[in-house]
């Protein structure tokens, strides 16, 4: 029997279920697109039942405090029903890019029930080339994009024909009392000098960014989705060139993607600051649940026109970001919601963590895996990822990199940013610079 699991959510996964509302489900999004015949449904629901025992987390459901005092607290879900978590559709016809977005878009749009565990998981078929999908949903208080990897990694394997993982008894057990529950943390915090002057510095960071029309209100649940794939030799050849990481040339992309947007519609600042998340979770805790990562908001130079110069000053941005102390003064903000009541907790995450001012859109950059993988047996060919909207907050663009390509996602909110999707052609558009400027400096040195 698998032993019973029982932990207080953390505070930055807290902060995800406090923010969320009506118009913002705080849920990732995933699409795992494979070539060749579509399972059955029985094969796909065998696969995923077989690896249960090694996604414990998908057997877990909120538990909440009396009076609601304390964090939630993650717990064996007791009336647990995969079958209620699997779902068989079939895309419209012709099945093609329009049909898979506005099944992103669709998922993202329709809420997770906070009563259950927080997954849901929908073999795809119809798709135009003869394909097929499998389609994970899964709330932001249990995974961040690197342990959405680690779920996919489970399901697929670098090897065609690996068995499956033989079936293991489970069964859950009551549930402890608040004080067994791992995560509590009787201490309170000492009102020091150093948490005041985090304090201090938050408050300058609410006040960073500009306004502009990517901060509008978001106005309800649906979202338009729209990516491009791209070789990722091309950002290889562009970050030696320019002696800089992938990371940078994605931010350096998106700022000239979002310069040209900026322009067009007369908006142009010279500034934005983009949330960035960035992987804390140590090699060890590989494959655990929930968010370990640091918070960053490095500003995108929009306003320099010299696409060479904006390379270096996204750079020099990303430094001061992941080098001074703003992603631990974040992180000593949300550890402040460690000893207070929740109900504050939640009105200081809703009023600050996710504040208009801190950050004009999210850009997330997860790492997939380098090389094929497979399940039961069919190669994947493409995996595409969908973050959520905030409040004033209408557009994240999600990079995910698998097998020696790139793909941006673009999600906006169509009300606020009706051409919104339009972003991806200038992500191309950029794209196409950056490196006919890399191959004419290779022809001249």
């Amino acid at each position: 029997m698998t032993e019973r699991y029982s932990s207080y959510l953390s505070p930055l996964d807290a902060a995800f279920l406090h923010v969320e509302d009506r118009n913002n489900r705080m849920q990732l999004a995933g699409v795992l697109i494979f070539d060749g015949p579509a399972p059955s449904f029985a094969e796909f629901r065998e696969a995923i039942s077989r690896c249960l025992p090694a996604l414990p987390h998908f057997r877990h459901r909120l538990h909440h405090t009396a009076f609601g005092v304390l964090r939630p607290a993650w717990v064996d879900d007791d009336a647990f029903d995969l079958d209620y978590h699997l779902h068989r559709v079939s895309l419209p016809s012709p099945g093609g890019h329009a049909e898979i977005t506005g099944l992103i878009d669709h998922m993202s749009a329709d809420p997770l029930d906070l009563q259950r565990p927080l997954w849901e998981m929908t073999l795809v078929e119809g798709l135009a080339d003869g394909g097929f999908a499998v389609a994970l949903k899964v709330h932001h208080c249990m995974v961040d994009g690197l342990s959405i990897m680690d779920i996919f990694a489970t399901l697929c394997s670098p090897e065609p024909a690996r068995a499956l993982p033989q079936p293991q008894p489970w069964a859950p057990c009551p549930p402890k009392k608040w004080w067994q529950i791992s995560g509590v943390n009787p201490q309170l915090p000492k009102a020091d000098w150093e948490v005041i002057g985090r304090l201090r510095r938050i408050g300058r960071l609410i006040r960073q960014a500009p306004d502009t029309p990517f901060n509008s209100e978001v106005c309800g649940p649906t979202r338009r989705t729209e990516y491009v794939t791209v070789p990722l030799r091309d950002i290889h050849d562009i970050r030696h060139a320019y002696g800089a990481t992938v990371n940078t040339i994605v931010l350096a992309v998106v700022t000239g993607a979002m310069r040209r947007y900026l322009s067009r519609h007369g908006e142009l600042v010279d500034h934005l600051h983009a949330f960035v998340p960035v992987n804390r979770r140590p090699e060890h805790a590989r494959g655990t649940h929930g968010n370990q990562i640091a918070m960053t908001y490095p500003g995108l130079p929009v306003g320099e026109s010299d696409p060479h110069a904006r390379i270096g000053k996204v750079a020099e941005a990303v430094k001061r970001a992941t080098t001074t102390s703003q992603a631990d003064d974040t992180a000593a903000l949300l550890e402040l919601g460690r000893y207070a009541p929740q109900p504050l907790a939640a009105l200081m995450n809703r009023a600050l963590q996710f504040n208009a001012g801190m950050f004009n859109l999210t850009v997330t950059n997860v790492p997939g895996p380098p090389v094929a993988v497979y399940f039961l047996g069919r190669p994947l060919r493409l995996i595409l990822g969908s973050t959520p909207l905030t409040r004033k907050h209408a557009l994240t663009i999600a990079v995910v990199s698998y097998n020696g390509a790139l793909t941006f996602s673009v999600t906006t909110d169509p009300r606020r940013l009706p051409d919104g999707t339009d972003i991806v052609a200038d992500i191309r558009a950029e794209l196409d610079v950056l490196g006919q400027i890399t191959t004419s400096a290779r022809r001249h040195s």
